[in-house]
């Protein structure tokens, strides 16, 4: 089994996220499913604050031109 995060959702969890998808999946495969889901989350939320930072430094260089 893979190692256990405890900031993951519980294998419980991600069934009953996963509803009747879940049925007959076995917990490597859920762990797998939920470590996915973790990291596209986390590129997820990189981008977007990579985004507001460029939003930003263009904002901040049409001030400075007016």
């Amino acid at each position: 089994m893979a190692d256990i995060n405890p900031k993951h959702a519980s294998i419980e969890r991600c069934r009953e996220l996963l509803g009747d998808e879940a049925v007959g999946v076995s917990e490597k495969h859920i762990a797998t499913i939920r470590d996915h889901a973790d990291t596209m989350a986390h590129l997820i939320v990189d981008l977007l604050l990579e985004q507001r930072l460029r939003l930003n430094e263009n904002d901040d260089d049409i001030s400075r031109i007016r």
